[in-house]
């Protein structure tokens, strides 16, 4: 349970750290997502299936590369909420990917 905590409030005080970043992000999303809107793209399903396929190789890749961009490798990734955590991070990233890539998906196809 403390492991899960400590992930809890890592995050929380990466995002403080770095709330520039994220309150940018949040707003290049939402203008995206007003941007489709307003063009009456295709319906909303139709960008899911290539958002998640781009997701799936975006997390694969991520999981590849979590450890070494975080100055350490796989050989330090014993325990397994070492490997929970390593695929954490890779959803997220592939999670933030996919949120872009449905609309920029649908909004080049209208």
């Amino acid at each position: 349970m403390y492991e899960i905590w400590l992930i809890i409030n890592t995050f929380y005080e990466l995002a403080l750290a770095n709330l520039g970043l994220v309150i940018g992000v949040l707003v290049i999303w939402l203008a995206l997502m007003v941007v489709t809107q307003l063009k009456k793209s295709q319906p909303w399903r139709k960008g899911v299936k290539p958002a998640l396929l781009v997701a799936i190789v975006v997390w694969a890749v991520s999981f590849a590369l979590v450890p070494g961009l975080t100055k350490s490798s796989f050989a330090n990734v014993t325990y397994i909420v070492d490997y929970l955590v390593v695929a954490g991070v890779a959803a997220a990233i592939a999670g933030l990917v996919a949120l872009f890539v449905g609309p920029l998906y649908l909004l080049s196809k209208s």
